[in-house]
């Protein structure tokens, strides 16, 4: 299987460089670059903000989930000294306070991870807008992500220009 993927990438990249007499590039050049993805995303100001802003608003959810772990661990402690008759009913209490818990918990994981998807989902478009834009404005033909690549030559990378415009662009 990994013989057959690595003549499928050879006739890939032997297609890509035949490709260059077919088209009608600016100039006749074929003009490539790559980037890393990753990284872009990582020093994107606007990811590292949107990090800080859903901690924030976990450590405000945190201080009830430590509340209603406190009254629970309070009322098992109760139940310690309570008689066998009262003891039944604080047990239903606890077990109320436990589901509260657990149902609180998800809510605020799946409320977290929905904003933090449509955060990531709203950088990846500024980020994939920018190097459409580079791309264009600079005469790139293709413009590659560094994990599909097997080998660039120095000077091909474009990471640092496009996090430079999108935090350029971000800070306006």
């Amino acid at each position: 299987m990994s013989r057959l993927l690595v003549v499928f990438l050879g006739v890939m990249v032997s297609i890509a460089l035949i490709m260059p007499v077919t088209l009608e590039a600016k100039e006749d050049v074929l003009n490539l670059g790559y980037i890393d993805l990753a990284k872009i995303f990582d020093q994107y100001e606007k990811t590292k903000d949107s990090d800080k802003d859903l901690e924030a608003e976990w450590q405000g959810k945190q201080s009830k989930v430590e509340e209603l772990k406190k009254e629970i661990t309070r009322l098992k402690d109760e139940l310690e000294v309570l008689s066998e008759s009262v003891k039944a009913k604080k047990q239903g209490i606890i077990d109320g306070k436990i589901r509260e818990l657990q149902e609180f918990t998800k809510e605020i994981q799946d409320e977290l991870t929905s904003e933090r998807n449509e955060v990531v989902s709203q950088i990846l478009k500024d980020i994939d807008t920018v190097i459409e834009e580079y791309g264009k404005d600079n005469g790139y033909n293709l413009i590659f992500n560094e994990r599909v690549l097997l080998y660039h030559a120095e000077g091909l990378d474009l990471t640092d220009k496009i996090v430079k415009i999108l935090n350029d662009n971000y800070k306006k």
